[in-house]
């Protein structure tokens, strides 16, 4: 089903959660109607080149090139012999690897990190907005058992092994939020909230000034859910898709991996790998927190951790698949 009128939709988005939404939307055709915006924590130097994994994963889905099964990346890319390129232990395709060149590019010719991806989401057709949560350095560090490391160290190099302590995203509160994104979050008839870690994914752009206060300006003035006004499709809804699902089984070491990781730094903040535990993190921040439907029997544990004011439901159908996510967009606009 294609949705009729011109909803507007705004995404607080990691990587691979965001990029099964980006699908989803796409899949209703609302891509173009949407806001993607970005987290940064992730991003990083390799070979003198600014990765942004995170923001990657979104142009990619909404370009068709996405590497679900990896997780990360462009499907069907090649990858240097060794010796044959840069070494280093983020890998990189040779797609990719020109994607981040063409990016090192135009931020050496003086133009900001928004304006850039504009330039990157431009060449690969997309017409949805996708916008890093700020143009200013942002970067999450992992104190864990083995000392403080940078995000990619700790998940990819080392595969999340270390255990974690703490997490800080630093640069953040200085950090200046991207204005249009803010503007997006006012604007939109749905905000949403990806299935990504709220930890390592949400909390970096959260800590960002601007982003805590334009999510709880909608909450105060929508306090229903609803009352967009005439000129909108007659929703107010902001949501989270809980990332952790607890009765559905992992497939695969990407899974595996993630859900390892997910846990881990939710025991460093005192909280169990749950759905109600991500929902008492987002109470504050959202009137609708959405389960997937394997795990319906959470629906009171979740009600008590956000209290009266968020609609708890089980999406339509798994928020792991792409039909999923677009069969709960359709859900959540009413459509």
């Amino acid at each position: 089903m294609i949705l009729s009128g011109s909803p507007r939709v705004a995404v607080i988005s990691g990587g691979l959660g965001g990029a099964r939404v980006a699908l989803g939307l796409k899949a209703v055709g609302l891509d173009a109607h949407t806001c993607f915006i970005t987290n940064v924590g992730d991003d990083l130097t390799v070979d003198g080149l600014l990765v942004c994994p995170d923001t990657d994963a979104v142009l990619y889905a909404l370009a068709g090139l996405f590497d679900e099964a990896r997780g990360w990346g462009i499907r069907d890319d090649t990858f240097p012999a060794a010796g044959e390129g840069p070494e280093h232990w983020f890998g990189l395709g040779v797609r990719d690897y020109a994607h981040h060149a063409r990016r090192r590019a135009l931020l050496d010719s003086g133009l900001a990190l928004t304006s850039v991806t504009d330039r990157l989401a431009g060449d690969l057709g997309i017409e949805a907005r996708v916008m890093p949560a700020t143009d200013d350095d942002v970067r999450t560090y992992v104190t864990t058992s083995d000392g403080v490391l940078a995000w990619q160290e700790w998940l990819v190099r080392d595969r999340a092994v270390p255990v974690p302590t703490g997490v800080e995203y630093r640069g953040a509160e200085l950090a200046t939020g991207n204005g249009d994104a803010l503007v997006a979050l006012r604007d939109a008839d749905l905000v949403l909230i990806a299935p990504s870690s709220p930890i390592a994914s949400v909390a970096p752009i959260l800590a960002i000034p601007g982003f805590t206060e334009a999510l709880r300006d909608r909450l105060r003035e929508h306090p229903e859910g609803g009352g967009a006004g005439a000129d909108r499709v007659g929703v107010c809804r902001t949501a989270a898709v809980s990332p952790v699902v607890v009765r559905r089984p992992l497939v695969g070491e990407r899974d595996r991996l993630r859900a390892r990781a997910r846990s881990a730094l939710l025991a460093a903040h005192g909280l169990d790998h749950t759905p109600a535990a991500v929902a008492g993190m987002y109470r504050e921040f959202v009137d609708t927190f959405v389960l997937d439907p394997v795990d319906v029997e959470d629906l009171e544990a979740v009600g008590d951790a956000t209290g009266p004011g968020t609609e708890v439901i089980a999406a339509p159908a798994p928020t792991t698949t792409v039909e999923g996510v677009a069969a709960l967009v359709q859900v959540l606009l009413g459509a």
